[in-house]
């Protein structure tokens, strides 16, 4: 069965080519080249990508700045070819762990760019698609949705429902939509995700 990671990460990729590296993106503050940095590093560079997740630590932080940079003077295509295909170290070479560390980071990063330019298409997942997505909404949603001032109900038709938020909260908010729309309103594309709000 193909590695729908693998999928997006090649798509991706081609999106990327074809933008151009100062193209916008979804992720406020970052064009396409600080998108391609972020996600070479967190593949390829295990040793500068826990800088992403500390960088106020002052040895964490100076040594992801200093691989940052090392790729933001990189070539554009080779950058790219980075992007596609990461070292043969990287843990996503191994399709198991690819699928589970990457399917969500890569489908959510491809509609960053995807729907960032001015003449984006919606376009129709697989059902085996939708269905890897919403494996992933199952094991992070909660946390996702952690931050929430109400109580979350996320509900895809055919798939089942994801709880998140304030559990004490007086209001339930229901999202209804596809599971790609939904994962993409968990990850902060809330202005962007194709949901329906309706709250109890």
């Amino acid at each position: 069965m193909t590695n729908f990671a693998n999928v997006e990460r090649r798509h991706l990729a081609a999106l990327l080519r074809r933008v151009g590296p100062d193209a916008p993106t979804l992720c406020e503050g970052w064009n396409a080249r600080d998108l391609a940095v972020h996600l070479v590093i967190r593949d390829g560079r295990p040793d500068a990508a826990v800088g992403i997740f500390a960088p106020k630590l002052p040895v964490l932080g100076s040594h992801f700045k200093t691989v940052e940079n090392k790729y933001n003077d990189m070539p554009w295509e080779e950058l790219v070819d980075l992007v596609e295909r990461p070292p043969l170290h990287s843990p996503a070479r191994w399709s198991p762990v690819d699928k589970r560390m990457n399917t969500g980071e890569f489908f959510v990063h491809h509609e960053d760019v995807r729907r960032a330019q001015p003449q984006w298409h919606a376009r129709q997942l697989l059902h085996d698609e939708q269905k890897d997505l919403w494996n992933i909404l199952k094991l992070m949603g909660p946390a996702m949705l952690r931050k929430e001032s109400n109580s979350v109900v996320l509900l895809a038709n055919g798939f089942g429902a994801v709880r998140g938020g304030k559990r004490s909260a007086r209001h339930v908010d229901l999202v209804r939509g596809e599971p790609s729309e939904l994962l993409l309103w968990a990850f902060g594309r809330q202005e962007q995700a194709d949901v329906d709000i309706t709250q109890e």
